[in-house]
């Protein structure tokens, strides 16, 4: 097994230090992306302090991930469903 990746990052002006798997550039994006989230965030909410604009990042990601798998598991199902109909299609002697 490969020796994990140590990265530096910053998000919302403080360095951390990233150990993973994952390249470094991958990563470095990911930060990025935190750290984007929460400037818009703290532009929008001022008065909220770090914890609170933290969770508020959470919550907005979380929200972005449980979107994108119900797209994804519906376009399986829709995927799934195509293949199933080209099966019957053919099995039914249809070229196509």
């Amino acid at each position: 097994m490969a020796e994990p990746i140590r990265t530096t990052v910053t998000i919302n002006g403080e360095e951390y230090q990233i150990k993973g798997d994952m390249p470094e550039d991958v990563i470095k994006a990911i930060a990025q992306h935190v750290d984007s989230r929460l400037r818009i965030l703290k532009a929008r909410h001022p008065q909220l302090n770090m914890t609170r604009l933290s969770m508020l990042a959470l919550l907005n990601m979380a929200e972005d991930l449980y979107n994108l798998q119900e797209q994804n598991e519906e376009l399986v199902r829709s995927l799934q469903e195509d293949w199933r109909h080209r099966a019957v299609k053919n099995s039914k002697g249809g070229n196509s």
